[in-house]
């Protein structure tokens, strides 16, 4: 059975030795890297490649947020799992927004965390089921399940994840304003999106950005 790579991002040591004491326990978990502030986290994750990353929300040196959207455009393959004593809806729908695949409170069991992590490392979502705002992470993760193949072309491939993801909306035929709510950014945002992917693709419109993906995308597990 393949192993499952980990880094653990946390600002409290002895809270790491021990998660990474517990994970070292399982053979089909390896623990490659820690980090103790998101500036850390995003460095570790980019340089150690893991399958899942546990992090905790509240960490110094930057967001934790901001470090979620950086971790999906320079690591995307990575799947993040929130790993928190903070439960509070904004925390938990901002995370799902920018991709976190699982939330999961501290007082979780040692064999529901194994459970959740490879649950996650396969490809599902986990919600930690006394969370309040659970449901409504699940509703979000899933609907931002977008998977993509490899592109062939060199081309395609200078572009990020995000930008892939919305010109694949844009080949779906939805608007700036239809494309920012289904991806949770602002109109502006898409927009600056769009101008980097036709400055890569060397296009001058929609139409002819997205004929480069067409043949490219699937959607796997959207929910409505």
């Amino acid at each position: 059975m393949k192993t499952i790579k980990i880094v653990i991002a946390d600002d409290h040591v002895l809270f790491r030795e021990g998660l990474k004491r517990i994970l070292s326990l399982e053979k089909e978990i390896l623990v490659v890297g820690e980090a103790a502030t998101c500036a850390e986290a995003v460095d570790t994750t980019v340089r150690m490649r893991p399958d899942v990353l546990l992090m905790d929300l509240r960490m110094p040196a930057g967001d934790a947020v901001e470090s979620l959207i950086k971790i999906g455009e320079k690591s995307p393959a990575t799947k993040v799992m929130i790993l928190t004593a903070h439960s509070e809806d904004e925390n938990v729908l901002n995370t799902a927004k920018n991709r976190a695949r699982a939330y999961v409170l501290k007082g979780i069991s040692v064999p529901t965390l194994i459970q959740a992590i490879k649950k996650v490392s396969a490809g599902e979502v986990w919600v930690d089921p006394d969370l309040p705002a659970g449901v409504d992470f699940a509703r979000i993760a899933k609907s931002l399940t977008l998977e993509v193949d490899p592109p062939a072309n060199e081309t395609l491939q200078g572009l990020t994840k995000r930008e892939l993801e919305i010109l694949q909306l844009v080949a779906e035929g939805l608007s700036n304003e239809e494309i920012g709510k289904r991806v949770f950014i602002s109109k502006k945002t898409v927009k600056t999106h769009l101008t980097n992917i036709f400055d890569k693709l060397q296009v001058n419109n929609r139409f002819k950005a997205a004929l480069w993906v067409m043949p490219h995308w699937k959607k796997q597990s959207i929910v409505k």
